[in-house]
């Protein structure tokens, strides 16, 4: 609650002396011998009366200074109104993904298993866009369409194995994949997001011409590169039994895929560990933004008028009660 005109209150402050003074002011009346034994008479409804007019009209004057400071109740009504984006990320799942490289912090998972980690942290920090997912290795796999239940779209996440697709790393058919979940889209920014550690050598579609098709429909391609420079390990089993690892170099085509993204607008990243896929999706998430446009409405309701209704009523009533009931005698 405000007040339009707060100096208004500053009459409380007279009011409060003269209550004060009224009651520590010395009796007046006459002193009178021989009525004590009246003053132990039980009061009448009169007398409970005329003492409490004086109270009565001070709560009519405090109504009254409330009423000109004009209290209000103020209501703001907020709308938004949100650009959303749609988001498609395409995970290669070709066998390079079960590489492992040094991690500095000792903790050597596949590039698998930190893709996998990193993406569920993404999808975590955008509760309010739709995000679909697609796979591929040798073929595309549409694994699951533009959603906003995160929840189920972590556990399809969560059940991508490398082997289910036939081996190989169609880039660009992935990339058409993921494209082609988003044609339809209505949103006001719709992009893909795509992760590998090769180089496209199978599949219909060159990445170029898929990154085509791509700015043709306004669709922006982030596009990062996962796996070390060095040496990275990679399993292999061992025909007499058990799994042996052996040490395979990078075969990262980093040239394609920043022809990629700079072909769409977007921009390419180079991962080399968890930290720094960690970060490249920190970027993303900021380079994604929704556009959010906030109106604000204020409405003012008044409450002075039943403080004015009541200071009056109680006024009226005094002087009625005055020049009626109590009336004096002259």
């Amino acid at each position: 609650m405000t007040f339009h005109s707060p100096l208004a209150l500053l009459a409380l402050i007279p009011l409060a002396v003269i209550l004060v003074l009224r009651k520590h002011r010395p009796d007046q009346a006459i002193p009178f011998p021989g009525i004590a034994a009246i003053s132990l008479l039980p009061k009448t409804m009169r007398q409970r009366l005329g003492q409490l007019l004086p109270w009565l009209q001070a709560a009519a004057l405090l109504f009254m200074i409330f009423a000109l400071a004009r209290p209000q109740l103020a209501r703001t009504e907020t709308t938004v109104s949100s650009r959303g984006v749609d988001i498609v990320i395409a995970l290669d799942l070709s066998t390079s993904m079960l590489a492992v490289d040094r991690d500095v912090t000792g903790h050597n998972r596949s590039r698998l298993v930190i893709a996998r980690e990193v993406t569920h942290e993404f999808i975590a920090r955008r509760p309010g866009d739709r995000i679909g997912f697609v796979a591929f290795a040798a073929r595309p796999y549409p694994v699951a369409p533009l959603t906003l239940d995160h929840d189920w779209l972590a556990t399809m996440l969560d059940r991508l194995e490398i082997g289910n697709i036939e081996d190989g790393t169609a880039l660009g058919d992935g990339i058409l994949a993921a494209v082609n979940r988003l044609r339809a889209s209505p949103a006001g920014s719709r992009t893909v997001i795509i992760m590998t550690d090769g180089r496209s050598n199978v599949g219909q579609t060159t990445p170029r011409a898929a990154a085509s098709a791509a700015q043709a429909l306004g669709i922006r391609i982030h596009a990062i590169g996962i796996g070390a420079t060095t040496p990275a390990l990679f399993p292999v089993e061992d025909p007499l039994g058990g799994t042996i690892w052996r040490k395979v170099s990078a075969d990262l085509d980093e040239a394609a895929l920043r022809e990629i993204a700079a072909t769409t607008g977007g921009a390419y990243f180079r991962a080399y560990d968890t930290a720094t896929l960690r970060s490249v999706f920190t970027e993303i998430d900021r380079l994604e933004k929704r556009l959010i446009e906030e109106k604000r409405s204020r409405s003012v309701r008044e409450l002075y008028p039943p403080l004015a209704l009541a200071a009056l009523l109680l006024l009226l009533f005094v002087q009625t009660v005055r020049c009626t009931w109590l009336r004096g005698v002259p």
